[in-house]
């Protein structure tokens, strides 16, 4: 090939990437449907959830509160 080599991935790059990323992509991963607006599907939230779980820090502010971060 002509040019400039560096526009191009070595061979060896190449495989060793489809070596990592290919049992990944084999993987096949489970498809959890949910309602729009929610947090996502229960089942992944076991996963993927902190000790204690999620917290939405809009649902815990008082009005008074979230009046004067607004003003902010």
């Amino acid at each position: 090939m002509h040019g400039d080599a560096t526009l191009f991935a070595r061979e060896d790059y190449v495989e060793e990437a489809w070596r990592i990323v290919d049992p990944i992509l084999k993987n096949a991963s489970p498809v959890y449907e949910y309602e729009p607006g929610t947090w996502g599907p229960r089942e992944v939230d076991a996963r993927v959830s902190p000790p204690g779980g999620w917290h939405n820090p809009t649902l815990s502010i008082t009005g008074a509160q979230q009046r004067e971060v607004a003003v902010q």
